[in-house]
């Protein structure tokens, strides 16, 4: 396999698993997963830190859409793409080197 397609898999499996935490999470509880979790008064902000480090390249992809239909500026927008996709590849990268880890 080409270094490009591992990479390109590895992207895609970072932001695939992404997005499984944060509909796990709406799923679990019926709250949009946001990065205002991590503002929470209570003791909801100490679990948040996985959930959003987890879930945070989906979470910036769908608030990128959001910036996009608003007509934003098309640096910040690449920009944040570009942060989304660097976040996935290396959530991807840590996924594949734990399941290497157990042998899978």
């Amino acid at each position: 396999m080409s270094p490009f397609v591992a990479s390109l898999f590895t992207l895609c499996l970072g932001f695939a698993l992404s997005a499984l935490a944060a509909s796990a999470f709406e799923a679990a509880t019926a709250r949009r997963a946001s990065f205002r979790l991590l503002r929470s008064p209570d003791s909801t902000a100490v679990v948040a830190v996985p959930l959003v480090t987890i879930a945070a390249p989906y979470m910036m992809a769908r608030n990128l859409i959001a910036l996009r239909a608003r007509r934003r500026s098309a640096i910040g927008i690449a920009v944040g793409t570009v942060l989304a996709g660097l976040w996935s590849l290396a959530l991807g990268s840590a996924a594949l080197s734990g399941a290497a880890a157990l042998g899978m």
